[in-house]
């Protein structure tokens, strides 16, 4: 239900056919990110209300991810970096990492994302709560588990990264390539209300 509501909240958006463009998807209105109760890496308890008073850029994921998720972390420092060009240090959006798959990622959460950004905060926790997130943000994944006790196994998962703004709301997504001097320069307009990534 709430992702045919969010589909039909969603404008397709696209920049020409370079490659270098951003693509993605935005609210028509912005739409509050559901109650949820997570924990950060340092074991703090992380909610919906730590996603208030500042923009926030959240990635859903895995540790043992072989490429997308390293890839998409990796650049969204880089579009952090470009835009601490255009926009003072405590305005740039915090990136937030939603591991998906805890019995893997709770242990080394900390050290994964610190080694992408040192800012950024990886989350994680109970499974029902990890859904509740999931579904408010309209992504998704599947471990793709044949065997309930494997310890090697892959985990499929959505890869676009949610736009949050300083009230807690959705107001776009965005999705690979992530090309930081093209993102960068479209979430600032999109971030100052200049446009709306469309």
């Amino acid at each position: 239900m709430m992702r045919m509501f969010l589909g039909l909240l969603f404008i397709c958006l696209s920049f020409g056919v370079s490659a270098q463009d951003v693509k993605g998807v935005v609210l028509d209105e912005p739409v509050p990110v559901a109650k949820f109760s997570l924990v950060a890496q340092d074991g703090t308890p992380f909610t919906q209300e730590e996603l208030k008073g500042h923009w926030t850029l959240l990635f859903l994921g895995f540790t043992n991810c072989p490429d997308v998720c390293p890839f998409t972390l990796a650049n969204l420092e880089a579009v952090r970096t470009e835009l601490s060009q255009l926009i003072t240090p405590d305005n740039l959006p915090e990136v937030v990492f939603l591991a998906v798959d805890p019995d893997r990622d709770q242990d080394v959460l900390g050290d994964y994302v610190k080694h992408f950004g040192i800012s950024f905060t990886g989350i994680t926790g109970e499974r029902t709560e990890i859904d509740r997130l999931v579904e408010s943000i309209d992504g998704f994944y599947r471990l793709e588990k044949s065997d309930p006790e494997a310890d090697a196994y892959d985990v499929t998962h959505s890869a676009a990264v949610t736009v949050i703004n300083p009230d807690g709301e959705i107001t776009a997504k965005i999705s690979p390539p992530f090309h930081p001097v093209t993102t960068a320069t479209h979430l600032f307009r999109h971030m100052r209300g200049l446009e709306t990534l469309n």
